[in-house]
């Protein structure tokens, strides 16, 4: 029986590989052309659960069949949308089925056999914490790792369930057996977030015990770091400020736990440390009671909190600057003591509000105005906190009324031929020449004297009305200019 479950496992992972390749993707571009979420996510609910049955049909796990069909799925370029889709239906019947599981919990046969179980409990954990402890430092993660995996692991799963139900109905164990596993499974799932509290002081006790691994760092200055930025998080924001400050030549570490955006900073030469930021050694190791600044770039709030507490307790006085995903959290870090909070889609939401705007021939003035009382409002602590943070958005505010952009000569332009003094540009246009690049040599701050030639690319200062009337006089459908 082993043997011929062997034989059609593979004869079904065999065409499951076929037809994930070559017609479900086929097959899902064709119901994405309909350009219907339905039809869409009906695709996909039935090609997991006709899966899922057509395993069942063969002798397989139903289970079985609906993870192969996630698999083939995730491998499609409409995986992305189909995890979208999905989501809600996952966490319904994962509600369910922990809803389920928990009901089936008999609390006469806990109290009736309290000592089997704790003894259950007890060398599942053991058993478990040192096996996923094991494999986490045999793979070369040290330091907190291998204690964080043993502890946040040690529960038994939930496909022991499944198990042990087909174990019930194979006859291979009796109902009393049965009831050992579940409840066990549901004592240490319970366990679980109180024994993972206890990451930090058993690592704390350990490293008081014995000698303290080196935490893996990478590109670290050998003269240490002082007065430096560390940078909680190497994300898509976290490794853009840390460009920037590796492109201006300050000192900043960047604390990173997951392996692939370690690997990336290692090859763009970023100073990282491999840890958790939350927990105290890695702030220690990252100095950050020499740092001068903190930045939190991770957009969990909860991981957010748990790093500023750390931090306030080993440097009270340190500016953080955390990111928060409404103005609730913005309220709950700047009262425990956060410095200064951003809220990016706000300021994704209020650029695209001002380019909306732009294209609806609003006044540039009138837009700048809205948008500064918009922000004004949202970042009222900051300005009452920090005098320059109102230095800066007015510094912004000017910037964008006052820009500059480069224009190009058209090859009949009436402006050939003609010096800056001759055009008298500023007078005609309000718009001021800051250079001219031509043929690749660029003239910064060109003189009257300049004579426009073909193919001049003008660099041009001034505000929106301005350039635009000197874009106007430049056009070759312009009148001739008198010298």
């Amino acid at each position: 029986m082993l043997g011929l479950a062997i034989v059609r496992a593979a004869i079904f992972l065999a065409s499951m590989i076929f037809i994930g390749t070559r017609l479900i993707p086929r097959l899902m571009m064709t119901v994405a052309r309909w350009n219907s979420r339905e039809l869409f996510l009906l695709a996909v609910v039935a090609m997991g659960l006709g899966i899922g049955y057509i395993t069942y049909l063969v002798g397989l796990s139903f289970a079985f069949g609906a993870f192969v069909a996630g698999m083939v799925l995730s491998e499609s370029d409409h995986s992305h949308q189909a995890l979208s889709d999905i989501i809600p239906l996952r966490d319904l019947f994962g509600l369910l089925f922990f809803v389920s599981v928990g009901m089936l919990l008999d609390p006469a046969f806990l109290f009736a056999n309290l000592p089997v179980i704790l003894v259950v409990v007890l060398l599942v954990a053991l058993g478990k914490s040192l096996i996923f402890g094991g494999l986490t430092w045999a793979f070369g993660y040290g330091n907190v790792m291998p204690l964080a995996v043993g502890l946040g692991l040690f529960q038994v799963g939930e496909f022991s369930f499944v198990l042990a139900r087909v174990g019930v109905n194979a006859n291979a164990i009796d109902a009393d057996l049965y009831s050992l596993v579940l409840t066990v499974a549901l004592v240490t799932m319970v366990l679980t977030p109180f024994v993972a509290q206890g990451v930090t002081p058993l690592y704390a006790l350990r490293n008081r015990w014995f000698k303290s691994e080196p935490l893996e760092t990478i590109n670290l200055p050998r003269t240490g770091l002082r007065n430096h930025v560390v940078i909680a998080g190497a994300g898509r924001v976290g490794q853009y400020v840390a460009r920037v400050l590796l492109r201006l030549n300050l000192h900043f570490v960047v604390i990173e736990l997951d392996q692939n955006r370690i690997e990336e900073c290692k090859q763009l030469g970023i100073p990282t440390i491999y840890g958790d930021a939350s927990h105290p050694t890695v702030l220690e190791v990252a100095e950050i009671t020499h740092a001068s600044l903190l930045l939190i770039t991770t957009p969990p709030i909860t991981v957010t909190q748990l790093i500023v507490n750390n931090v306030r307790r080993l440097h009270p006085s340190l500016h953080i600057v955390a990111r928060a995903e409404g103005v609730e959290q913005m309220n709950l870090l700047h009262q425990i003591g956060v410095y200064e909070v951003v809220q990016p889609e706000f300021e994704a939401g209020l650029e695209i509000t001002r380019q909306a705007l732009l294209h609806l021939d609003i006044p540039a003035a009138e837009i700048q105005h809205f948008t500064d009382s918009v922000r004004q409002e949202l970042y009222a602590p900051l300005y009452e906190m920090h005098a320059d943070y109102r230095t800066v958005a007015q510094l912004q505010t000017t910037q964008r009324l006052l820009d500059h952009t480069w224009v190009s000569v058209p090859t009949e332009s009436p402006v050939i031929g003609h010096t800056l003094q001759e055009l008298d540009i500023r007078n005609r246009t309000g718009a001021t020449i800051v250079a001219v690049l031509n043929s690749g040599n660029l003239i910064p701050n060109p003189n009257g004297g300049y004579r426009f030639q073909i193919g001049d690319i003008v660099g041009v200062l001034g505000s929106q009305q301005q350039r635009t009337a000197f874009q106007e006089l430049v056009k070759a459908s312009a009148t001739p200019v008198d010298a």
